[in-house]
């Protein structure tokens, strides 16, 4: 956070003792030289006087604040972190705690005191995890490092949020009860810098976005779908020789990236779209209209990747060593969380002939 109106508000308001600390040691205070204050007093002395000297309202009030304050706010290393893009991982335990106003342990694994070994252990297995709560449950220490109201983290992240567009928030819980990778025995572990992705461990992120205002009709007001669907299969295949054509700098991630074949179609322009369809965004009518124009590009590029399996086969992650154990890795793909939601031709598809990219969809932020 690097406004120092926000710090302020979060010193005067926040119930906890170390977000108000942390809060008052990013502020940096200016007090007003004497010549500074001398200058705010007169021009404060005009307030009564007829004509206000020539000093407006505004100025007035601004100089009278200035004099209240006694100084300027900044705050201590500004440059810290600008230009950078973070997420929250929230767990379920989190938002049960804030919505019973209960503590949360703010928990990590206990490395200052992990023997050599453990080190070796943390140092090699925790980037598969990243879940604190698992890896206690494989019998590693764990160290609370401080008990807070969840409401008051909660706060703290939608002011912050609100003001400066960071961090975001991502539901870890809800991304692996969602997500195609448990068909394969992976999970997701973290997301790309800007949210949007999540990803397994060495996992990349490959995005393209479909323009939406290219698909709009402007004469007739109405979204041509057939060219929507075009566009779609167009940015499959693109984003599938991608992947082939991508230099990869690490090994681990040129594995992942051509055994998972993951891809993410997202859109921009749809706020373009709404208004050359004469439709308001975030009205019912509005609403129905992107419902399905995202249904749309979700089973179209799902039905394209499955025919890039007929030409090119499945994504290797889902192909066994024998017949058999492909039909099981594709039996649990088509009941992920994600796939059940799948229309039934596209669920028999993969069966009967797998699919090309593990994952095909993501809204990153393109803008409007």
């Amino acid at each position: 956070m690097q406004n120092p109106r926000i710090l302020r508000y979060l010193v005067e308001n926040t119930e906890d003792e170390t977000i108000k600390q942390l809060a008052q040691d990013k502020l940096k205070f200016t007090p007003l030289s004497e010549t500074e204050r001398d200058m705010y007093q007169s021009i404060v002395n005009y307030k009564t006087i007829p004509g206000q000297g020539g000093f407006t309202e505004k100025g007035i009030k601004e100089a009278e604040q200035k004099l209240n304050t006694g100084g300027t706010y900044t705050v201590h290393n500004s440059e810290f972190l600008t230009g950078a893009n973070i997420s929250v991982c929230i767990t379920k335990e989190f938002m049960e705690a804030v919505e019973n106003d209960a503590e949360y342990e703010l928990r990590f694994p206990d490395v200052e005191n992990y023997t050599f070994e453990e080190m070796l252990e943390y140092n090699k297995k925790w980037q598969e995890s990243g879940d604190v709560r698992e890896w206690e449950a494989q019998g590693y220490g764990i160290r609370v490092y401080k008990r807070i109201k969840a409401r008051e983290l909660w706060n703290l992240i939608n002011v912050c949020a609100t003001y400066s567009a960071e961090p975001g928030i991502f539901f870890i819980d809800n991304a692996n009860e969602m997500t195609n990778a448990k068909a394969y025995g992976q999970k997701v572990v973290a997301t790309n810098p800007c949210g949007e992705q999540p990803l397994a461990p060495y996992s990349v992120c490959n995005l393209a976005a479909v323009n939406l205002a290219n698909v709009a009709d402007k004469e007739s007001k109405q979204v041509d779908f057939d060219k929507l669907k075009q566009t779609v299969r167009t940015g499959v295949r693109l984003q599938d020789n991608v992947i082939d054509a991508t230099p990869y700098f690490l090994e681990k991630n040129r594995i992942q990236a051509l055994g998972e074949r993951r891809v993410g179609l997202g859109v921009m322009g749809l706020h373009d779209l709404l208004i050359y369809c004469d439709t308001v965004y975030g009205s019912e009518e509005g609403n129905k209209l992107v419902d399905e124009i995202f249904e749309t590009i979700a089973t179209t590029a799902y039905r394209e990747s499955v025919e890039l399996a007929k030409e090119k086969g499945s994504f290797p992650f889902l192909v066994g060593e024998t017949d058999n154990e492909t039909k099981e890795l594709r039996e649990a793909y088509i009941n992920t969380g994600y796939m059940k939601k799948m229309p039934e031709d596209v669920r028999q598809g993969i069966l009967e002939y797998g699919i090309r990219n593990s994952h095909l969809l993501t809204v990153a932020p393109t803008g409007k």
